[in-house]
Protein backbone atom coordinates (compact mmCIF):
# COMPACT_ATOMS: atom_id res chain seq x y z
CA UNK A 1 0.00 0.00 0.00
CA UNK A 2 2.89 2.61 0.99
CA UNK A 3 4.01 1.67 -3.01
CA UNK A 4 1.11 2.64 -4.22
CA UNK A 5 0.85 5.98 -2.38
CA UNK A 6 4.30 6.48 -3.46
CA UNK A 7 3.45 5.80 -6.81
CA UNK A 8 0.37 8.36 -6.70
CA UNK A 9 2.63 11.02 -5.14
CA UNK A 10 5.13 10.71 -8.27
CA UNK A 11 2.60 10.75 -10.96
CA UNK A 12 0.82 13.76 -9.40
CA UNK A 13 4.10 14.89 -9.31
CA UNK A 14 5.06 14.85 -12.96
CA UNK A 15 1.11 15.53 -13.99
CA UNK A 16 2.34 19.08 -12.17
CA UNK A 17 5.43 19.38 -13.52
CA UNK A 18 3.91 18.89 -16.96
CA UNK A 19 1.57 21.79 -16.15
CA UNK A 20 3.93 24.00 -14.97
CA UNK A 21 6.03 24.22 -18.49
CA UNK A 22 2.91 24.16 -20.13
CA UNK A 23 1.98 27.05 -18.27
CA UNK A 24 5.44 28.43 -19.44
CA UNK A 25 5.44 27.48 -22.81
CA UNK A 26 2.42 29.22 -23.28
CA UNK A 27 2.89 32.26 -20.89
CA UNK A 28 6.72 32.46 -23.47
CA UNK A 29 4.50 31.73 -26.93
CA UNK A 30 1.92 35.03 -25.79
CA UNK A 31 5.24 37.32 -25.01
CA UNK A 32 7.02 36.88 -28.08
CA UNK A 33 3.42 37.15 -30.11
CA UNK A 34 3.14 40.29 -28.09
CA UNK A 35 6.62 41.51 -29.04
CA UNK A 36 6.05 40.64 -32.78
CA UNK A 37 2.53 42.29 -33.15
CA UNK A 38 3.91 45.33 -31.25
CA UNK A 39 6.91 44.88 -34.09
CA UNK A 40 3.95 44.82 -37.24
CA UNK A 41 2.24 47.20 -35.45
CA UNK A 42 5.51 50.03 -35.68
CA UNK A 43 5.89 49.16 -39.36
CA UNK A 44 2.69 50.16 -40.51
CA UNK A 45 1.56 53.63 -41.11
CA UNK A 46 -0.14 55.37 -38.83
CA UNK A 47 -2.84 56.44 -40.39
CA UNK A 48 -3.99 52.68 -40.98
CA UNK A 49 -3.09 51.42 -37.22
CA UNK A 50 -4.96 55.52 -35.53
CA UNK A 51 -8.07 53.96 -33.61
CA UNK A 52 -7.38 50.61 -33.95
CA UNK A 53 -7.01 48.34 -30.89
CA UNK A 54 -7.52 44.91 -31.28
CA UNK A 55 -4.24 42.57 -32.83
CA UNK A 56 -6.76 41.14 -35.20
CA UNK A 57 -7.66 44.86 -36.35
CA UNK A 58 -3.50 45.48 -37.16
CA UNK A 59 -3.31 42.15 -38.55
CA UNK A 60 -5.72 43.04 -41.04
CA UNK A 61 -4.46 46.23 -41.75
CA UNK A 62 -0.80 44.85 -41.95
CA UNK A 63 -2.54 42.19 -44.49
CA UNK A 64 -4.55 45.36 -47.06
CA UNK A 65 -0.96 47.42 -46.52
CA UNK A 66 0.45 44.70 -48.34
CA UNK A 67 -1.76 44.28 -51.34
CA UNK A 68 -1.11 48.21 -51.53
CA UNK A 69 2.75 47.67 -51.77
CA UNK A 70 2.47 44.70 -54.19
CA UNK A 71 0.32 46.74 -56.54
CA UNK A 72 3.02 49.91 -55.92
CA UNK A 73 5.68 47.10 -56.68
CA UNK A 74 3.93 46.36 -60.00
CA UNK A 75 3.32 49.81 -61.33
CA UNK A 76 6.49 50.77 -60.41
CA UNK A 77 7.61 47.38 -62.72
CA UNK A 78 5.15 48.28 -65.46
CA UNK A 79 7.19 52.07 -65.41
CA UNK A 80 10.46 50.10 -65.44
CA UNK A 81 9.78 47.87 -68.43
CA UNK A 82 8.42 50.87 -70.43
CA UNK A 83 11.58 53.14 -69.60
CA UNK A 84 13.67 50.37 -70.83
CA UNK A 85 11.55 50.26 -74.20
CA UNK A 86 11.76 54.03 -74.05
CA UNK A 87 15.84 53.70 -74.04
CA UNK A 88 16.03 50.50 -76.37
CA UNK A 89 14.10 52.39 -78.57
CA UNK A 90 15.67 55.93 -77.99
CA UNK A 91 12.91 57.86 -77.49
CA UNK A 92 14.39 58.98 -74.36
CA UNK A 93 17.48 60.43 -76.02
CA UNK A 94 15.28 62.42 -78.51
CA UNK A 95 13.44 63.78 -75.48
CA UNK A 96 16.27 64.81 -73.85
CA UNK A 97 18.88 65.80 -76.34
CA UNK A 98 16.88 68.20 -78.13
CA UNK A 99 15.40 71.44 -77.15
CA UNK A 100 12.12 72.46 -75.56
CA UNK A 101 10.74 74.12 -78.97
CA UNK A 102 12.12 71.03 -81.43
CA UNK A 103 8.89 69.23 -81.72
CA UNK A 104 10.41 66.46 -79.56
CA UNK A 105 6.93 64.75 -77.77
CA UNK A 106 7.41 63.81 -73.82
CA UNK A 107 4.62 62.47 -71.97
CA UNK A 108 3.98 60.86 -69.17
CA UNK A 109 1.56 59.60 -66.06
CA UNK A 110 2.48 59.11 -62.61
CA UNK A 111 0.14 57.32 -60.24
CA UNK A 112 0.60 58.06 -56.66
CA UNK A 113 -1.54 56.18 -53.62
CA UNK A 114 -3.16 58.66 -50.93
CA UNK A 115 -5.49 57.99 -48.08
CA UNK A 116 -9.02 56.63 -49.71
CA UNK A 117 -7.71 56.80 -53.51
CA UNK A 118 -5.01 57.82 -56.50
CA UNK A 119 -3.35 60.93 -57.73
CA UNK A 120 -2.86 61.10 -61.06
CA UNK A 121 -0.19 63.31 -62.51
CA UNK A 122 0.08 63.76 -66.10
CA UNK A 123 2.19 65.85 -67.97
CA UNK A 124 2.57 66.25 -71.81
CA UNK A 125 4.60 68.50 -73.91
CA UNK A 126 5.71 69.43 -77.56
CA UNK A 127 2.07 69.72 -78.17
CA UNK A 128 1.33 71.34 -81.21
CA UNK A 129 -0.84 73.73 -81.99
CA UNK A 130 -4.60 73.40 -81.73
CA UNK A 131 -3.95 69.39 -80.64
CA UNK A 132 -5.95 68.57 -77.74
CA UNK A 133 -5.22 66.67 -74.30
CA UNK A 134 -7.03 63.50 -73.96
CA UNK A 135 -8.67 64.25 -70.62
CA UNK A 136 -12.20 62.91 -71.28
CA UNK A 137 -10.77 60.10 -72.19
CA UNK A 138 -8.85 59.81 -68.87
CA UNK A 139 -11.65 60.40 -66.92
CA UNK A 140 -13.55 57.65 -69.29
CA UNK A 141 -10.58 55.78 -67.74
CA UNK A 142 -10.98 56.10 -64.32
CA UNK A 143 -14.85 55.65 -63.63
CA UNK A 144 -14.37 52.37 -65.46
CA UNK A 145 -11.85 51.17 -63.14
CA UNK A 146 -14.23 52.40 -60.60
CA UNK A 147 -12.15 55.88 -58.95
CA UNK A 148 -14.14 58.80 -58.78
CA UNK A 149 -12.67 61.67 -59.88
CA UNK A 150 -12.63 64.40 -56.86
CA UNK A 151 -10.65 67.12 -58.18
CA UNK A 152 -8.82 67.91 -61.56
CA UNK A 153 -6.67 70.93 -61.95
CA UNK A 154 -5.09 71.90 -65.68
CA UNK A 155 -1.97 73.83 -65.97
CA UNK A 156 -0.67 75.32 -69.48
CA UNK A 157 3.08 76.48 -69.04
CA UNK A 158 6.01 76.77 -71.17
CA UNK A 159 4.17 74.45 -74.02
CA UNK A 160 3.71 71.48 -71.59
CA UNK A 161 0.07 70.46 -70.50
CA UNK A 162 -0.04 69.43 -66.65
CA UNK A 163 -3.11 67.55 -65.19
CA UNK A 164 -3.41 66.74 -61.70
CA UNK A 165 -6.20 64.34 -60.56
CA UNK A 166 -7.24 63.21 -57.21
CA UNK A 167 -9.56 60.21 -57.47
CA UNK A 168 -11.58 58.31 -54.25
CA UNK A 169 -11.78 54.70 -55.07
CA UNK A 170 -15.07 53.22 -54.92
CA UNK A 171 -14.26 50.06 -53.81
CA UNK A 172 -11.83 48.68 -51.35
CA UNK A 173 -8.28 50.21 -52.07
CA UNK A 174 -6.43 46.93 -52.47
CA UNK A 175 -8.47 45.64 -55.47
CA UNK A 176 -7.55 48.73 -57.49
CA UNK A 177 -5.07 46.94 -59.93
CA UNK A 178 -2.60 50.27 -60.46
CA UNK A 179 -0.54 48.19 -62.97
CA UNK A 180 -3.56 47.82 -65.46
CA UNK A 181 -4.46 51.52 -64.66
CA UNK A 182 -1.08 52.82 -65.37
CA UNK A 183 -0.90 50.81 -68.88
CA UNK A 184 -4.45 52.35 -69.74
CA UNK A 185 -3.79 55.87 -69.09
CA UNK A 186 0.14 55.50 -70.60
CA UNK A 187 -1.80 53.84 -73.74
CA UNK A 188 -4.52 56.49 -73.53
CA UNK A 189 -1.46 59.58 -73.75
CA UNK A 190 0.29 57.96 -76.17
CA UNK A 191 -2.93 57.53 -78.81
CA UNK A 192 -1.91 60.80 -81.90
CA UNK A 193 -4.65 63.06 -81.62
Amino acid sequence: MAQENQHIILVTSDNDERKIIRREVEKQRRTNMSILCASLRSSLPFELIKGKRSASDHIGEAVNYIQILKQKINALQVKRDRLKLMVNSSLLETSIDQPEHSGAVVKCVNINLIPGGVEIAICSSGLEEGSNSPLSEFMEILLQEGCDVVSCVSTLANGRIFHAIKCEVEADLTRLDLAKLQHKLDHAILLPR
